[in-house]
C-alpha cells in the first residue's frame, strides 16, 4: 500500500494551490483528479475573469496555462482519471478508482456538481450544465428555450439569451426570486421573456424534433405546456461530496469547516467551492483556503515531531 503524507482530491484552482504550497513548504503531496485534464471549472468560464488581482484573463482556460506551466505543479506527483470512492477515518486508508493509498493527510478540493431535474433526465433537449450563455449563446439563435430557475445565474442566462432566442420561458419553482436585484432588473421588460411562477416540470415529450413540456403550476392562466428547442436548467449546485460518508456537511453538501479548513475528521481538509457554499464561491477565496489549510498541515506535522522528540 503507497503511503502519501498529503493527499489532494480535485485538479481545479483550490487543489493545484495547495500543491503549491505543499512543494514550497516542504510537503510531500499526491494529487489526484477524477478527469482527464487539470483546470477544473476554469475551463467553462467563457468571460473575463477581472477579480483574481493582480492580472485580468481573458477567460479560465488562460488562468489553467498560467497555472499549469508553475513550476512548482511541473514537479508534482499528479494523476488523472482517479476519483475517491471511500475513505477510512480508523486507520486513514483512501480507496480510489485505482488504488489505496495510507495517508497521513486528505485535502479535499472536489468543487461542486450541477443539481438536477429528475423528470428530465432522460431528455435531449437539455442543454449541458456548461453552456455558456455569451460563448455560445448563437448555437440557439432564432429557437425557443426554457430555463429553469430563479437565481442569478438563471436570469444572467435569460437575460444573455433573450439577445439570440425568439422566446425564452423562465420557469420558477417558487413566488418569487432569489436572484439579486440588479439581474431582476436586467430582464425587466424584456419582450421576448416570460416569466411562469410556482411551475414546475413534470413531463416531456418529443415532437417532431422540439420538446413539449408538461407543466404543473398553482397559478391560474399560466400554460399547461409550452414547446421549446432547448432547455437550460439553473436550480443551483451542490458539494461534489460522493465517497466522503461521515463527515460533516451543511447546505447542499457542503462540507463543514472550521477555521483552520478542517472537517470533523482531524487529519482531513477541505478547501474552495466544496466547503464554501454557493453564496460564497470565488477564486480567490479558495486560493486563500487552500494556502491556509497546507500551512496548517504543515504546523501539525511539525508539532507532531517536535512532541516525538
Amino acid at each position: 500500500m503507497e503511503h502519501i503524507q498529503v493527499l489532494i482530491a480535485g485538479g481545479g484552482i483550490a487543489g493545484l494551490s495547495a500543491a503549491i504550497w505543499c512543494q514550497r513548504l516542504g510537503l510531500s503531496c499526491l494529487l489526484i483528479e477524477k478527469t482527464d485534464r487539470l483546470g477544473g471549472q476554469l475551463h467553462h468560464i467563457y468571460n473575463e475573469i477581472t477579480d483574481f488581482p493582480p492580472l485580468v484573463y481573458d477567460q479560465g482556460a488562460s488562468l489553467v496555462k498560467v497555472l499549469i506551466a508553475h513550476p512548482f505543479i511541473q514537479q508534482q506527483n499528479i494523476r488523472l482519471n482517479e476519483t475517491i470512492l471511500s475513505i477510512d477515518q480508523v486507520t486513514k486508508q483512501v480507496t480510489t478508482s485505482k488504488s489505496v493509498y495510507r495517508v497521513d493527510y486528505l485535502l479535499i478540493a472536489t468543487g461542486v456538481g450541477w443539481n438536477e431535474i429528475p423528470t428530465l433526465a432522460d431528455c435531449p433537449s437539455v442543454l449541458s450544465p456548461w453552456f455558456s450563455t455569451t460563448a455560445q449563446a448563437h448555437t440557439i439563435a432564432g429557437r425557443d428555450i426554457a430555463v429553469i430557475g430563479g437565481g442569478d445565474r438563471a436570469l444572467e442566462s435569460a437575460a444573455n439569451l433573450s439577445l439570440h432566442a425568439r422566446q425564452v420561458y423562465v420557469l420558477v419553482r417558487s413566488s418569487g426570486w432569489r436572484a439579486r436585484p440588479e439581474w431582476q432588473k436586467k430582464i425587466t421588460g424584456l419582450s421576448n421573456i416570460q416569466v411562469l411562477w410556482e411551475t414546475q416540470v413534470s413531463d416531456h415529450q418529443e415532437e417532431e424534433a422540439r420538446t413539449v413540456l408538461s407543466l404543473t403550476s398553482k397559478r391560474e392562466g399560466n400554460p399547461q405546456t409550452i414547446v421549446v428547442d432547448w432547455i437550460l436548467p439553473r436550480v443551483g449546485v451542490h458539494g461534489n461530496t460522493a465517497g466522503f460518508d461521515g463527515l460533516d456537511t451543511f447546505g447542499d453538501d457542503y462540507l463543514q469547516t472550521d477555521s483552520s479548513q478542517r472537517v470533523n475528521a482531524p487529519w482531513i481538509y477541505a478547501v474552495g467551492d466544496v466547503s464554501n457554499g454557493a453564496a460564497y464561491a470565488s477564486l480567490s477565496l479558495a486560493v486563500g483556503q487552500a494556502m491556509k489549510a497546507v500551512k496548517h498541515i504543515s504546523l501539525q506535522i511539525q508539532n507532531n515531531r517536535s512532541m516525538s522528540m
